[in-house]
């Protein structure tokens, strides 16, 4: 019973044949299960198998770039999530992070919910994830109206939505608004 590809909770041998590795676990009948969707991989000199997911597992550290969606914002904090790690590794798992703002600054004035951020990863204590806006190259790549959720057009100093008239200040990145370049960074073509 040899298989190739393997989905979640999915016998895959018994434990008299193979031990298990990497990615799958025993039961207490003795099955040995696929963890995660991927591919099978039978070791016979060690008489072990394991599966390696087909979806790569990108690990954030400190000074990655990554692009986030602002969740919440609060007067001195923000909850982002990012989503892909840059230049063009889309993350398995969105990781949840917070911005601080610095003393004198409000956090409306540098991100809004809704918004497409490139952020820096600053810190990441016991799983917390702290993100940093005001690293060269971060900001807000794409912002949303607070008003009426549409898609803000920077004019000038401002962020102006066309459909309400609203005026809203973001921290944002020099190329804004760029939809090409955010499908470069996540790594889609259009």
């Amino acid at each position: 019973m040899k298989k190739s590809l393997a989905f979640p909770g999915e016998p895959i041998c018994v434990i008299e044949e193979f031990l298990p590795g990497k990615g799958v676990i025993s039961d207490v009948r003795g099955l040995v299960k696929s963890r995660y969707f991927g591919k099978v991989v039978y070791d016979m000199n060690s008489r072990k198998v394991s599966v390696t997911s087909l979806k790569e597992n990108v690990e954030l550290v400190k000074n990655d770039r990554v692009l986030a969606e602002v969740r919440d914002v609060q007067e001195k904090i923000a909850v982002a999530q990012a989503f892909a790690k840059l230049p063009d590794k889309p993350l398995k798992y969105g990781r949840t992070g917070v911005l601080i703002a610095h003393r004198n600054d409000q956090m409306e004035n540098l991100v809004g919910v809704g918004d497409i951020a490139v952020v820096e990863v600053a810190s990441i204590y016991r799983g917390i994830v702290t993100f940093d806006i005001y690293r060269p190259g971060c900001g807000v790549l794409l912002a949303t109206c607070s008003v009426c959720g549409r898609a803000l057009e920077k004019k000038n100093h401002f962020l102006i939505c066309n459909h309400c008239g609203n005026r809203e200040r973001r921290r944002t990145v020099l190329k804004y608004g760029s939809l090409e370049l955010l499908a470069e960074l996540v790594g889609v073509g259009w």
